[in-house]
C-alpha cells in the first residue's frame, strides 16, 4: 500500500510537498490534491480532515496508521520513507545545515503570514486588521531574507550542491510572496534572487493555479499596507 498525501493545489505549505514531490518522484506516495478549501462543497472531504486535530492540508496517512498533519514533519518523514534522490543530506554536517536553513525560512514565512493575514484585503472581515501588525512583520520578513542572504554559500541551490528540502520551503515561500501577493525579494538579496531566478525555471516550481478573485484582492500588499521593501 502506498503512502497517501493529501494536499491543496496552491498555498505555501502546501507548496513545499508539491514541489518536493515533483523533485523526489517517489514510487510509493499515491498524491491526491484538491482545489481551495470549501467548507460548503466538502472540500477536503470531512473523511480527510477528521485524520487531524486541525484538519487542515497537507495531511500524510501510511498503512501502518502513521498519521502526520505538519508539512516540515511530513517532508521529514518521506525523507526517512519514500523512495527517490537523498534531499535532506547524506552528512551530520550537510544535514544540520539544511535543516538550519528549512527553520528559518519557516520563521520568515510565519512573519509573512502574519503580515498578510492581518494587512491584506484578503483579510477583511475575517481577522483583525492592524497595521501595528502589518508593519512590524513586514520588518521582520524583510529581516529575515537578509539573514538567509548571509548564510548562503558559493553552492548552485539554497544549502547544497544539489536540490534539498530547504529549496522546496524557500521556493515555495517566495513563490506565495511574490506571485500571490506581488511582493519582491529585496534588491539587497543577489544570491536570494539569482536563485530564486534559476529554480523557478525548474519543472518542479511551476506555478500553482490561483483563485483569481483571491488573487486580485492579495496583490500589492505592500502599498495595502504602506510598507517598503527597504523597510
Amino acid at each position: 500500500m502506498p503512502i497517501k498525501l493529501y494536499n491543496f493545489a496552491f498555498g505555501p505549505y502546501p507548496q513545499r510537498l508539491n514541489i518536493y514531490l515533483a523533485e523526489k518522484t517517489p514510487a510509493n506516495v499515491e498524491f491526491i490534491i484538491f482545489d481551495e478549501p470549501d467548507k460548503q462543497g466538502g472540500v477536503p472531504p470531512a473523511a480527510v480532515k477528521e485524520l487531524t486535530p486541525t484538519g487542515s492540508l497537507p495531511i500524510l496517512e501510511d498503512d501502518d496508521g502513521t498519521v502526520i498533519g505538519q508539512s516540515l514533519a511530513i517532508l521529514e518523514y518521506l525523507e526517512d520513507k519514500a523512495s527517490g534522490p537523498d534531499m535532506l543530506g547524506a552528512t551530520p554536517t550537510t544535514r544540520a545545515r539544511i535543516r538550519q536553513f528549512v527553520h528559518m525560512l519557516d520563521e520568515t514565512l510565519t512573519f509573512f503570514g502574519l503580515w498578510a493575514r492581518h494587512g491584506s484585503c484578503l483579510g477583511h472581515g475575517i481577522v483583525r486588521t492592524s497595521q501595528d501588525v502589518a508593519e512590524i512583520c513586514a520588518a521582520r520578513y524583510f529581516e529575515q531574507l537578509r539573514l538567509i542572504e548571509r548564510m548562503i554559500g558559493e553552492e548552485e541551490f539554497i544549502a547544497n550542491d544539489c536540490v534539498t528540502i530547504a529549496d522546496c520551503v524557500a521556493m515555495a515561500t517566495l513563490q506565495y510572496a511574490s506571485d500571490f501577493y506581488d511582493v519582491p525579494i529585496p534588491r539587497d538579496c543577489p544570491k536570494l534572487t539569482r536563485w530564486y531566478a534559476g529554480f523557478a525555471k525548474r519543472p518542479s516550481a511551476a506555478s500553482p493555479r490561483y483563485p483569481e478573485a483571491k488573487r486580485a484582492k492579495a496583490l500589492g500588499l505592500m502599498a495595502q499596507t504602506r510598507v517598503s521593501v527597504t523597510i
